[in-house]
């Protein structure tokens, strides 16, 4: 729904989040938010739903991770209209109970509609809740709950495997190798154009989240260096159906520096 929503950010300026959400009973979250609370500080590392309601605006379904340094990164994915793909970042999630900050917004590479940001405050609940208002351009709220993508613990993934950024006209052939510590993974290959394509997914923890690290290093006059990095985590799900929605697991990978967008790993 990003996708649709993005042609009308030049009406509605911020309806840039309206596409990440997550399931109904999480948007029934109280949206007020205490700059003075107290507990915590909670332990969020780990893999997020999140639901993002602007005024008027119909939620969709977001999916993400957030990372020990406090990154917090999901994409949109609405399976009944078929809009996915494009990224949204929140303000850094240390666990502390309150939070403020920008939430960023971005559509897919391919769309001609803006990068949006806003003003965020909220609170994170619990380990398991986190809350909060947007405000600016327009106004609404977010909830997100914990989510679990993969069916056991993550594994590193080795081999052959292809690899497909959202709104960009490429496929990645990739070959993946385990590293550690745990489930960590680094990759090399080439893209469509030829490019040489280096990387890594690092695990956080014990956790199902990754730091991703992907790199252009050369090839045709055409490549560019690039040095990007992000997050990711593995699924069980073939969320943007690039392999006929498969059993197996997929690895997903949101790009920002050097982005955003996310891209879906198969096999």
């Amino acid at each position: 729904m990003l996708r649709k929503l993005a042609w009308l950010l030049p009406l509605v300026a911020l309806v840039l989040i309206g596409a990440m959400t997550v399931s109904c009973s999480s948007s029934s979250s109280s949206s007020t938010v205490n700059p003075n609370c107290t507990g915590g500080p909670y332990d969020i590392v780990g893999n997020w739903q999140i639901t993002v309601t602007p005024s008027g605006v119909t939620p969709v379904i977001g999916y993400g991770a957030i990372d020990s340094a406090g990154l917090a990164v999901f994409f949109d994915f609405d399976a009944a209209s078929g809009d996915t793909g494009g990224t949204l970042q929140l303000p850094a999630l240390t666990g502390a109970c309150y939070f403020t900050g920008n939430i960023v917004s971005s559509p897919l590479p391919s769309s001609e509609a803006p990068t949006v940001s806003d003003t965020l405050q909220g609170n994170v609940v619990s380990a398991t809740s986190i809350t909060g208002t947007f405000s600016g351009a327009s106004s609404g709220t977010i909830a997100a709950i914990p989510f679990t993508p993969l069916s056991g613990s993550p594994t590193a993934l080795t081999g052959a495997l292809k690899g497909l950024p959202q709104g960009i006209t490429d496929t990645l052939s990739l070959t993946f190798s385990a590293t550690n510590p745990g489930a960590s993974m680094n990759f090399t290959g080439v893209d469509t154009n030829g490019c040489t394509i280096t990387g890594s997914f690092t695990q956080v923890g014990g956790s199902n989240v990754f730091d991703v690290t992907y790199n252009v290093t050369g090839g045709p006059v055409s490549c560019s260096a690039t040095s990007s990095t992000g997050i990711g985590f593995e699924s069980n799900t073939d969320y943007f159906n690039v392999n006929n929605g498969a059993a197996g697991t997929y690895l997903y990978a949101d790009i920002l520096a050097g982005g955003p967008y996310v891209i879906e790993i198969y096999q």
